[in-house]
């Protein structure tokens, strides 16, 4: 017995992408758009609390900027898998080892050193500033097919 509604079968499947080079233009954005707003933020967060979270801002921005980069690895290498083999890779084991090493050395980090959490944090924060700075400059300067 078949029990999707009319409209799943009557829905269209998606056309070809209009714009292929899209997601790589914007990913290849994306490291300058963190380095902007860390550079932006930098004078005020050293003027907000000083050298301590200066730092604490800049560390947090690198932090950052290297899970931008590792969850862009990650989806890489996933699309790749699924490409090739026609499903998700199984392995569980890898990302929770992965997942117990951040904790660990997160753990270390704000154990043994003086770093400022909230400035930590901000910093953590700028790749997520730097997409709303690419989505507004997809909206505004792009050229539309």
């Amino acid at each position: 017995m078949d029990y999707q509604s009319s409209d799943d079968q009557n829905r269209a499947l998606p056309g070809p992408d209009p714009d292929p080079g899209f997601y790589p233009r914007a990913l290849r954005r994306m490291p300058r758009w963190i380095a902007l707003v860390t550079a932006v933020g930098l004078p005020f967060v050293w003027w907000r609390g000083g050298g301590l979270w200066a730092a604490s801002f800049v560390v947090g921005a690198i932090a950052g900027y290297w899970n931008y980069v590792a969850i862009c690895r990650i989806a890489d290498r996933l699309s790749q898998t699924v490409e090739r083999t026609g499903r998700a890779p199984g392995s569980r084991i890898r990302a929770l080892l992965r997942l117990m090493f951040m904790a660990v050395a997160a753990f270390v980090i704000i154990r043994f050193t003086h770093i400022n959490l909230a400035a930590a944090f901000m910093g953590l924060f700028t790749p997520v500033a730097a997409v709303i700075l690419e989505i507004l400059f997809e909206l505004g300067f792009s050229e539309k097919p």
